[in-house]
C-alpha cells in the first residue's frame, strides 16, 4: 500500500462574477448594482434604459418599483415600469 501524498496546490479564490452581465430589455452593459437593505437583496438598475432587474436561481425578473421604498430612482422606474406595462 502506498502512503506517500503528493503536495496539494492551493486553490486560489473563487472570483465573483457579476449574475447578469447585459440588461434583458436593452442588452446594455451598463447595469448598476442597487442594494435593498430592507429586502437583503441586490438588483441592478441598467443605466441605459433605466429598467430594474432581480436576478436570483438562475432567472431574471424586473422589479417592481413598488417594492423599493426609499430607493433614489423609484419615481423615474415606476414612471417607466407603468409605461411598459400599459403599452404592451
Amino acid at each position: 500500500m502506498n502512503t506517500t501524498r503528493e503536495p496539494v496546490a492551493p486553490q486560489r479564490p473563487a472570483s465573483i462574477r457579476r449574475p447578469l452581465s447585459r440588461c434583458p430589455e436593452c442588452g446594455s452593459a451598463d447595469l448598476e448594482p442597487i442594494v435593498a437593505l430592507e429586502a437583503e437583496e441586490v438588483n441592478f438598475l441598467c443605466g441605459s434604459c433605466g429598467r430594474c432587474w432581480h436576478v436570483e436561481l438562475g432567472y431574471v425578473s424586473r422589479v417592481r418599483p413598488t417594492t423599493c421604498e426609499g430607493c433614489m430612482q423609484q419615481r423615474r422606474c415606476l414612471a417607466l415600469y407603468e409605461a411598459d406595462h400599459t403599452s404592451r
